[in-house]
Order: C-alpha cells, then sequence, then structure tokens
C-alpha cells in the first residue's frame, strides 16, 4: 500500500474524497486520526491510502513539491511574510501621517504587493490554494491581524522594520537554493533584492530621523553563485487568469 498527501479543497467531505480514491472512509478517519470526520476544512492536509496503480489527481501534491510549497506559504502569509508586511507598512504610513514617511512606507507596501502576487503563482505551479495562511503540523493556521506589530514609536518602529527587512533578505536567498526550480528561484531572487533594498531605505531613514544611532551592519550580498544553469529567457509564471498545474 502506498500513501499520498491530499490538500482539501473547498466542498470536500470524507465520503467524497472516499469514494474518489476508491478508499474506505473509515480507513482514511483512522490513518488521519480524525475525531470529528465532519469537520475538515479547506486546507487541510490528509493522508491517503491507494493502490500502486492509482493514478494521481490534480489535487495531490507530490514530494518535493509539498515541501516547497511550505516553504512558500510561510513566505506568503505566515507570521512574518509578504502579506503581514503590507499591512504593517500601511498601518505605520497612517499612523505616522507625514509626507516624508508615507513616501517611504507606502511605495515599499506596494512592492510587497507585487511580492505576494508572485508568490500566489508560484503556490499555483506548485498546485496548491493560494490562500492566505500556512500550514503548520498538517493543520492550516488563517493569517491573522496580530502578526501585525503595532510598535508605534518611530525609532522603535524603524528597528523592527530594518530586523524584519534583514531576516526576509536572507531567507528568500536560503529558499532560492532550497527550491531547484528554476522560474521559482528567479522570482525569489527579485524578491530578495528588492527585501535588500527596503533594508537600506529603513537605514537611511533611521540614521536621518533617530538621533545617536548607529550605523546598520551591510546585510549579505544578493547575488549567491546560482545553483542551476541560468537561462537566457526564463519560463513565465502563469499569470492570474491562467490557471496553474492544481
Amino acid at each position: 500500500m502506498d500513501y499520498v498527501r491530499y490538500i482539501v479543497q473547498a466542498g470536500d467531505t470524507i465520503f467524497k474524497i472516499a469514494k474518489a480514491y476508491h478508499v474506505e472512509m473509515g480507513e482514511i478517519i483512522q490513518l488521519n486520526h480524525l475525531k470529528h470526520p465532519d469537520r475538515i476544512y479547506a486546507g487541510q492536509v490528509l493522508l491517503l491510502p491507494v493502490q500502486e496503480t492509482h493514478e494521481p489527481s490534480p489535487e495531490e501534491i507530490p514530494e518535493p513539491n509539498f515541501t516547497y510549497a511550505l516553504w512558500l506559504y510561510e513566505a506568503y502569509a505566515g507570521t512574518d511574510s509578504e502579506l503581514t508586511a503590507i499591512t504593517t507598512y500601511l498601518y505605520q504610513a497612517v499612523l505616522l501621517d507625514r509626507p516624508e514617511f508615507d513616501a517611504l512606507l507606502r511605495p515599499i507596501a506596494y512592492d510587497e504587493i507585487r511580492h505576494l502576487e508572485k508568490l500566489a503563482l508560484a503556490l499555483r505551479h506548485l498546485g496548491v490554494d493560494p490562500r492566505y495562511g500556512s500550514l503548520s503540523s498538517g493543520h492550516w493556521v488563517d493569517w491573522r491581524a496580530r502578526f501585525i506589530n503595532y510598535t508605534s514609536e518611530l525609532c522603535a518602529l524603524l528597528d523592527l522594520n530594518i530586523e524584519d527587512e534583514a531576516k526576509a533578505h536572507r531567507e528568500y536567498l536560503e529558499l532560492a537554493h532550497k527550491i531547484p526550480i528554476p522560474e521559482i528561484q528567479c522570482i525569489l531572487m527579485e524578491i530578495a533584492a528588492d527585501e535588500e533594498r527596503h533594508y537600506h531605505l529603513f537605514c537611511q531613514a533611521k540614521q536621518q530621523y533617530c538621533s545617536e544611532c548607529a550605523p546598520c551592519p551591510t546585510p549579505p550580498p544578493c547575488s549567491p553563485p546560482p545553483i542551476y544553469t541560468p537561462i537566457e529567457d526564463p519560463p513565465e509564471m502563469p499569470g492570474p487568469h491562467d490557471g496553474g498545474k492544481g
């Protein structure tokens, strides 16, 4: 007996899944230790028993794509993610309510919106639903407003932004090394370069508006040696209306 991972889709029931995969409902319930099998939800990961001759369906996410999707979900709409950055920077722009900070924060927030869309397309390319949240121990956790840091003091706020952008820059470089899919690597490297630029913009703001502050450390370079063969015209990800592998 082989097993596959299945991402629950909207409208799914244990009965519907069992019928589609020609397995008993009791097998799915027992294998996944479901205490309330009538309460499965979209985005939940289930392990399904299948025969060796079973042909994978579009909803099945093979390894290692499943692992790649888990990593991208964290960057997409996890606790420290693009969605958190967007809402944080727009909140700060409204809170500070000064033209110079509006000019700093809003363009960065709009960059993060573009990052969110690119990561959504990458998730679709991997065959998963780009919902706003992330998977933790097999359970879906929706993105929440409490992920935002509501610090209101200017210099403390800038310190947190600097720390977050440096962390994001580093983590996107690491993801680009770990996910050997050229079109996704290109997206991750582009995002990493943006995060490095944001880091320097926040450092400049801190030096301008916060007296007696130490210079910001320089982040690692944003051009590590590629781990795939560079291609002149990398494959394009499907657009918002082109669908995906899912």
